[in-house]
């Protein structure tokens, strides 16, 4: 669970009544007893700042806090230290023992703490093991209902639930992920959830399912709502986090003006932060909505600003995916050798790496259209039949095969038009979160 620290924005909310006053308490409890310096200078200020403008004396609440950290800082810490020990218990068990050894301790495996660290572990797994984040998201739960008296048991619970339904959605399993979704609302309606954090990162996780639906419109509420409590809550990173995703939702519906403008206040935020790699994704973004909007110069130049950054992570997805935008801006610029040469390359890598998908997206996105633009019939024709070889080596879902038969035989019979590569393009692009989704060809004028 990312930290919710005590912000002068915060603090002046409290004073002109903007949030009850009970909220320094409970960030107070939750935070400071871990010593945040954060915290300690973001409280220093707001003093400095109330006694010039003579705001609501809140000295009595400032005093008690050397008392509370006192009496539950080492109380927290050994916590902490136990549940860190039971997740590496659990993590070393085959799933089915995890839950056993949950189910028959009596007074093991019953922490807050355990279950934070549980969600946290599923978070970093759900994209390279979506089953197993679902598990120990699913375990952290468990333990939150073995201990229903534990501090913000249902905060937890709620938490839990949506994390297992953020699971279900990176496994491409979305009428699960709607129905625990659900049931984590209820939880928030029905048991008083209010912690700023859960409440956030619920709307975040819920507006990326509604991104996957195409619910573009609920997705836009959640994610400026989630933003919005990130903010309040002292969060940069996670506020700049929201922000890349709402960018993603703008650049989804093909409004690069917005996408551009939730980009560069993402970055704003992650200045001076410890975050590189969702630096890294900010800039490519920007660069990506740039090139797509027209503005290859621009794109250009930020690639070019963070040539080192890129040296950082010698990943090869990383990598391919900065070879593939390349040729997209040389492709906007009219350079089609150095496009041709960046495409090929950038395929060539994605199929060696197992990631069809996008393999496929290059070929179609990119390389059909220049070869159509060019003339070049034979090549589209070419291309049109190896593409469906590596989308069925990479287990690719059914009705995205089923498109491209059909892209398969309309080049074959050159029948393949600009517009209708686009229409393949927008379709592969929301069948890539949605299995169920069908092709529908456009219908003749």
């Amino acid at each position: 669970m990312a930290d919710i620290h005590l912000t002068r924005d915060l603090l002046w909310a409290v004073t002109r009544g903007e949030l009850p006053a009970g909220v320094i308490t409970q960030i107070g409890t939750q935070h400071l007893m871990s010593l945040c310096v954060t915290c300690r200078l973001e409280i220093t200020a707001f003093r400095r700042e109330r006694a010039a403008t003579a705001a609501a004396d809140y000295d009595r609440a400032f005093q008690l806090l050397p008392a509370v950290l006192a009496e539950q800082v080492p109380r927290q810490e050994r916590e902490q230290r136990g549940a860190a020990r039971d997740l590496e218990e659990l993590l070393a068990l085959p799933r089915e023992e995890r839950v056993r050894r949950v189910e028959r301790a009596r007074n093991r495996f019953r922490s807050a703490a355990l279950v934070r660290l549980l969600v946290g572990e599923s978070r970093r797994q759900v994209q390279a093991d979506a089953e197993e984040a679902f598990h120990l998201a699913r375990l952290g739960r468990l333990v939150a209902h073995r201990n229903p008296q534990m501090p913000g048991a249902f905060d937890l619970i709620a938490l839990a639930t949506a994390q297992m339904a953020n699971a279900c959605r990176a496994g491409g399993d979305l009428r699960q992920a709607d129905e625990h979704f659900g049931h984590a609302r209820y939880v928030i309606t029905h048991h008083g959830v209010t912690d700023m954090e859960v409440l956030a990162r619920v709307d975040k996780l819920e507006g990326s399912l509604r991104m996957d639906q195409r619910l573009f419109s609920q997705a836009e509420e959640l994610l400026a709502r989630a933003a919005t409590l990130y903010r309040v809550s002292g969060d940069p990173v996670e506020t700049a986090r929201v922000l890349v995703t709402l960018g993603g939702l703008y650049f989804f519906q093909n409004d690069q003006g917005r996408a551009i403008e939730a980009t560069t206040a993402a970055l704003k935020g992650l200045r001076g932060t410890r975050e590189p790699r969702l630096y890294l994704c900010a800039r490519y973004n920007l660069a990506r909505y740039l090139t797509e909007d027209g503005q290859y110069e621009e794109a250009a130049d930020v690639l070019a600003v963070d040539e080192d950054l890129y040296r950082e992570f010698p990943e090869a997805w990383t990598q391919l995916r900065l070879t593939w935008l390349r040729g997209k801006i040389a492709a906007g610029r009219g350079e089609s050798d150095a496009a041709e040469q960046a495409f090929l390359e950038a395929r060539g890598g994605f199929i060696a790496s197992g990631h069809g998908y996008d393999a496929a997206m290059v070929a179609i996105e990119d390389l059909v259209l220049l070869y159509l633009r060019e003339g070049r019939t034979a090549d589209v024709k070419r291309l049109a039949e190896e593409i469906l070889p590596v989308f069925q080596s990479q287990d690719v879902h059914r009705e995205a095969v089923a498109a491209l038969r059909l892209f398969q035989e309309a080049a074959r019979q050159e029948q393949l038009t600009v517009q209708a590569v686009r229409g393949y393009v927008k379709y592969l692009r929301e069948a890539r979160t949605d299995p169920t989704l069908r092709f529908q060809p456009a219908q003749p004028a």
